[in-house]
């Protein structure tokens, strides 16, 4: 399976991912690794500058918008493209920080909304 340049942030600046996980570095960067709906293959973001909790979006070096959709899981496509990914950028070590995400999502109050 080959890897491949993405489409510059004013092509394509808003991606849903789903299947997804966030991968922290030793130095504090996050990435996100998913699998992208748009194209039907596996992701992984540049480095994450801002991830609203409530709503799932998150904002990352680039510009580019990343929307997470349902909850996070293990996508084989997404996961190759993590593993040749960090071999690339000679990455030796990082955290799953995923379900502290995923668990700091769900202490959220939900709110329902009504019509009158």
């Amino acid at each position: 399976m080959a890897l491949w340049s993405t489409r510059a942030v004013i092509e394509q600046g808003a991606l849903t991912l789903s299947d997804w996980r966030v991968m922290e570095l030793p130095d504090g960067a996050r990435h996100l690794v998913g699998y992208r709906l748009e194209n039907n293959d596996g992701r992984v973001s540049s480095p994450v500058l801002d991830l609203e909790q409530k709503t799932l979006r998150v904002t990352t070096s680039t510009g580019r918008l990343y929307l997470l959709s349902g909850a996070p899981g293990l996508n084989s496509d997404a996961m190759y493209v993590w593993d040749q990914w960090i071999k690339m950028y000679s990455i030796e070590s990082w955290s799953d920080v995923t379900d502290s995400v995923w668990n700091e999502h769900l202490a959220l109050p939900f709110i329902i909304l009504r019509s009158s």
